[in-house]
């Protein structure tokens, strides 16, 4: 099995994208070994797809694209502002802030950079911010679009590591951490802003302005309460949720009248851009954990784990190393498809809750965005910013410590994010 790895990490370092890489070592091993025939492949790969749970990624996606384009994310900036815009380092805070609530409503944190980095960072260089931090600041703060619910990357890892998982569960858990790491941003953004010399707000608190913000931002807000309701209360299923967030977003669009019939069509194209990378890593990937299985890999990795992982905690210590390891050189998808396969049957060997460990994965892989080489979140900023990448790598440092300080809490303090869904439960 050695070879798989080696034929997969040579093609990434010749350039190959992911998920051709992925079907590439897996071929090449089938063809070498003689294992299996190669009459299987198309139906290991159709069954990586096959499953209708996964038809909420491509609502989610098209839902949070469209929430953009109807004027959504506009006004939650503009609440934002209202909130922590008197503070020193006011549009940093907000900048923070929307992506806080942004993620509410798109679940893929790549959107989330897209959407913030176009509207505030070109306002924060005006405003006196360094680009390289201005777009730190935003793709480090977007990995909340992945963690705060509805989150597209909780559905891949649930369907990933196979029954007994709640959505609505990993959802709720996920919502405290999720703040916590917008708050731990914003207070590392408070304790440098003097000595950094950033702004010191953009307008004075009013109540009255407030009020009013809320009310024009109510409607977008709204948006993952429906999602979240709906699933709580049986009403409908996550992939029915992403349908009626469709649907919403699109409401909104005919409402504010800023949604054409052009911009739903550009949406329904990136959506589906989006949603195809993802099932043809779900198609190659399976075949890649078809055959570990096949050779008894999660057995025998477990087998050696346990002559020096002697806890729970180092178990989970490993698991974020690992994770935070493979973000420098592939994409977050690709790695939970890799190794939750591998890691889901070990984990319960150390006593380690599911859900548990599923929404640490989930925390970890984010900080792929912004881990050089890979780190899409970098680049979508630096074609905004245009700083240059080592500088906004620079700047990231101090954030990837805030969401790394977060996760080593869930880590050792389970209750920190599991007591919202263990509370809904009873």
């Amino acid at each position: 099995m050695i070879w798989l790895f080696v034929t997969f990490f040579a093609a990434l370092a010749a350039g190959v994208p992911v998920a051709f890489a992925l079907g590439l070592a897996a071929v090449l091993y089938i063809v070498l070994t003689g294992q299996v025939g190669l009459d299987v492949l198309p139906t290991v790969m159709f069954g990586g797809m096959d499953s209708f749970p996964l038809l909420a990624i491509p609502f989610f996606v098209l839902a949070g694209d469209l929430a953009s384009r109807s004027g959504v994310m506009d006004r939650l900036v503009r609440f934002a502002e209202t909130l922590f815009g008197p503070l020193r380092g006011g549009l940093a805070h907000v900048n923070v802030g929307s992506s806080m609530l942004f993620g509410g409503v798109t679940g893929v944190a790549v959107a989330d950079t897209a959407a913030v980095g176009s509207t505030l960072i070109p306002s924060m260089v005006r405003q006196g911010y360094s680009a390289a931090f201005s777009a730190a600041v935003t793709a480090s703060s977007s990995v909340m679009g992945a963690i705060i619910p509805p989150s597209v990357a909780m559905l891949i890892v649930v369907y990933i590591a196979g029954g007994g998982m709640s959505v609505t569960k990993l959802f709720l858990a996920g919502a405290t951490p999720g703040v916590l790491i917008g708050l731990g941003m914003m207070a590392y953004i408070a304790a440098v802003a003097r000595y950094r010399g950033f702004p010191g707000g953009t307008r004075a608190w009013s109540l009255a302005d407030l009020g009013k913000e809320m009310v024009r931002a109510g409607p977008g807000l709204m948006l993952p309460v429906i999602i979240l309701g709906g699933i709580l209360t049986g009403y409908f299923t996550p992939t029915e949720a992403g349908a009626v967030a469709v649907g919403y977003a699109l409401l909104l669009g005919v409402f504010y009248r800023t949604l054409t019939l052009q911009a739903v069509a550009e949406g329904l194209l990136a959506a589906a851009k989006t949603s195809a990378v993802v099932f043809i890593l779900f198609a190659t990937a399976k075949l890649i954990a078809w055959l570990l299985v096949l050779n008894m890999v999660p057995q025998q990795f477990g087998e050696f784990l346990k002559t020096f992982v002697s806890s729970r905690e180092m178990f989970l210590l490993l698991v974020v190393f690992l994770f935070f390891i493979l973000g420098f050189v592939m994409e977050g998808v690709a790695a939970m498809i890799m190794l939750v396969p591998i890691l889901f049957p070990i984990a319960s060997v150390y006593g380690v809750e599911p859900h548990h460990l599923a929404l640490i994965i989930v925390m970890t892989v984010q900080i792929a965005l912004v881990t050089p080489p890979v780190a899409v979140g970098l680049f979508i900023v630096k074609s905004i910013s245009g700083a240059s990448i080592r500088d906004i790598s620079i700047e990231v440092i101090p954030f990837i410590g805030v969401i790394l300080t977060v996760i080593l809490v869930v880590l050792f303090f389970p209750p920190v994010a599991m007591w919202l869904p263990d509370m809904v439960a009873k």
